[in-house]
Parts: C-alpha cells; sequence; structure tokens
C-alpha cells in the first residue's frame, strides 16, 4: 500500500540541526521498544514524558530517522493548546490527513475499508460526505483497523506529540489503541510535559491507566548531565564564551537543553540577565495561580531558590489555613518542590530568578525588610 519514497513523507517533524547530546542511552531503548532495532519482542507503546525544554522533540526527531531509514512507516501527529476549545482528535486528523495528500492510493485503499475513517482525512474525493457522521465505536474501530491494514506491508511507528494538550476525545481513542493493542507492528509513542500535568490534569489518570496496560511502557526523560549541557553550550558557541561563563550557563540551565540555548544568546547579547521570551514563558505557570498563591511564590523568591516554611510563615501576610492553600495550589502547579527539610524549592532555579525578577522596586524592598524582620525576631537560619 505504501511505497518506500511514500514511507519517509509521513514523519513531518521540526528538524533540529544540532546533532542529539546526552540522550544516546534513551534513544537506543526507544528504538528497541518500537522495534525500529530488530528484536523478538513486538514492540511496545510509549509514554514519554519530561519537562518543558529537556529534549523530548530533539529525541523523537531522531527516533523519527532512525525508524525511517530502518523502513518503518512514521506517521506524526501534533497536539496544540487551544485553551477550553481544543478540536476533536487533532492529531489524528493530522495524521491521516497528511496520508490523503501524500499517499492518496492508500487513503482510497483505507476509507474503502473502514469507511468512518474519511472523518479524519479531510478529504471527499471518493464521493460526497457520508450523511451521518461515525459514531465514536465506528470511529475507533476506524482509526485501528486502518493502522493495521497499513502495518500489512510495514512496520507503523505513531509519534503524537505534546499530549499534556489533548483534548477529551484524543485521550479516549489513545485509551483504545491501548486497550486494544495491534496483532500487527504498530508502536506508539506519545509525549507530554509532565511538569504540566498538575493534580487536576485530566491526562494525569489517563496516563497513569496507560502504563498499567500490557504492551505499553512509560519512559521519564530526567535532565542532562551537566558534561551533556556543556557540550551543548560549546556546540552552539565554541568559541566566544570564557570558562566562566560556561559554567554559569551550565548551574543556571540545571540539564534542560531549551534552557541552556536561550542563556547562551542571553549571555551574549545581555550578561546574565534572564531573556524576556524565556522569564514570561516561565511565569505562564504562575500566571495560573490566584491572587494568595502568586503572593505566597513571589515572597518566597525573595529568599532565593529555597525557603523554610516557618521563614515563609513570618514573611507572608496569610494566616496558616491560608498560606497552606496556597503552598499546596503552587505544590500541584508545578511551581514549588516540597523539600525533605520542612521548606519548599522552587520546582527551577530560572523559575525563581524570573519570578523575583519580575517583581517592582518597591515590592523587592518590602519583601527584603519582612526577611530581614522575620530573621531578626525568631531563631530562624537564612538561605540561599
Amino acid at each position: 500500500m505504501i511505497s518506500s519514497d511514500q514511507t519517509a513523507m509521513m514523519g513531518v517533524m521540526p528538524d533540529r540541526h544540532r546533532r542529539l547530546v546526552g540522550r544516546a542511552a534513551e534513544l537506543a531503548e526507544l528504538q528497541t521498544l518500537t522495534g525500529v532495532v530488530a528484536d523478538e519482542a513486538p514492540p511496545m507503546s510509549v509514554l514519554l514524558a519530561g519537562d518543558a525544554g529537556v529534549g523530548k522533540t530533539h529525541l523523537l526527531s531522531e527516533l523519527r530517522d532512525a525508524a525511517q531509514q530502518a523502513g518503518l512507516l512514521v506517521l506524526v501527529g501534533h497536539c496544540l493548546d487551544f485553551g477550553d476549545s481544543a478540536l476533536p482528535y487533532l492529531p489524528f486528523t493530522e495524521v491521516f490527513a497528511r496520508l490523503s495528500s501524500e499517499a492518496p492510493a492508500t487513503r482510497d485503499a483505507l476509507v474503502e475499508a473502514h469507511p468512518a475513517i474519511q472523518r479524519l482525512t479531510g478529504d471527499h474525493r471518493l464521493g460526497d460526505a457520508p450523511e451521518r457522521q461515525p459514531d465514536r465505536t465506528e470511529l475507533f474501530e476506524a482509526v485501528h483497523g486502518s493502522l493495521e491494514r497499513l502495518a500489512d506491508d510495514t512496520p507503523v511507528l505513531v509519534l503524537l506529540e505534546d499530549a499534556h494538550w489533548a483534548d477529551q476525545s484524543t485521550r479516549d481513542l489513545l485509551s483504545f489503541m491501548f486497550t486494544r493493542g495491534f496483532t500487527h507492528p504498530v508502536s506508539i509513542v506519545v509525549s507530554y510535559r509532565g511538569d504540566d500535568l498538575h493534580r487536576r490534569h485530566p491526562l494525569r489518570a489517563a496516563s497513569a491507566e496507560w502504563a498499567r496496560l500490557p504492551g505499553v511502557t512509560r519512559l521519564q526523560l530526567q535532565p542532562l548531565s551537566d558534561e551533556s549541557v556543556r557540550e551543548i553550550v560549546r556546540a552552539i558557541q565554541p568559541t566566544q564564551l570564557g570558562a566562566r561563563s560556561i559554567h554559569t550557563i551550565v548551574k543556571r540551565a540545571e540539564g534542560n537543553a531549551f534552557f541552556a540555548e536561550e542563556l547562551v544568546g542571553a549571555t551574549q547579547a545581555r550578561g546574565q540577565a534572564l531573556p524576556d521570551d524565556l522569564a514570561d514563558l516561565l511565569l505562564v505557570r504562575v500566571d495560573h495561580l490566584d491572587d494568595a498563591g502568586r503572593a505566597v511564590v513571589r515572597a518566597a523568591s525573595g529568599s532565593g531558590r529555597r525557603v523554610s516554611h516557618r521563614l515563609l510563615s513570618l514573611v507572608v501576610d496569610l494566616d496558616a489555613g491560608a498560606l497552606d492553600a496556597a503552598l499546596r495550589a503552587a505544590v500541584e502547579q508545578n511551581v514549588l518542590v516540597a523539600a525533605d527539610d520542612d521548606g519548599y524549592l522552587f520546582r527551577h532555579a530560572l523559575l525563581s530568578e524570573a519570578v523575583y525578577d519580575d517583581l517592582l522596586p518597591g515590592e523587592r524592598v518590602r519583601l527584603h525588610r519582612a526577611y530581614v524582620d522575620a530573621l531578626c525576631r525568631a531563631d530562624i537560619p537564612g538561605t540561599n
């Protein structure tokens, strides 16, 4: 059904010119799990989790290239952030609409075998639009059957990115796929930002259920090592940054490849100041908090990366119940992390910087005075 030339056409993802650094083990594991590397075990589906900027897209781009070189059919779909009006089945619509455009004969064969799939192709060349929309069961069966049919000719790898933005219909369809499984060599890799999955995020419960199913595994992408970040920095600017600047960037990036890239550009343009675009991106998470939550986070930023609960309670003008509620919200939104020593850490040091830099001069003066008063009134060690 799919020619060798068409096999290389379906996997459209952003190309990354920088070579993959520090992810050789993860790439090898993904290739084995998804059947890109020959293995006796059937391919599995993978939930790829990691913080924003840690390198999920770059890793999947490398996996796509390796899969295409190995002769697999790679199908790529993306979830997009439309707020409360997410388009239903968006990543699958992208997959089958691109298939319709680039392999029309294959599309025709799939529609003939599974008419309900026509809803996702965006193309009615086989006739007028159907008189009625297929129900969910028909559509789910059609997507599943189409992937099985495609895998008759060649193994299929489906890459779905940014599932933290997936709508309910997409999550339900993925649940159907993972629960049903495949008899042919089909693997689905779903990536999502783990730091976006607050306690009430709908994908949190769904991904936990998916990971318990046979044939589905979770791969958590950890921060890069300091040496890997240093290698990325040197690849971007091999000569213009001194050892001290590189050390500072590596320390501030904390294993995040995107942060490292942004800090390289900022160091050249404006010293160590946090880039405005990066600061805005970091502050989005804080903006989701209510007034009390934002006040607590701003107060915490005056202490640096870490603050004890007792010290923060003396600085913030909230009663114990309101303070606990604000802190819980900040922890659930992955702004703060509860530490083992009865305190709190910003999830990332750059987030602390962004929040502190966003304070007005008068707010900083009052905050510093409140910390001085608290430290003078109580036997509390300072923080850094």
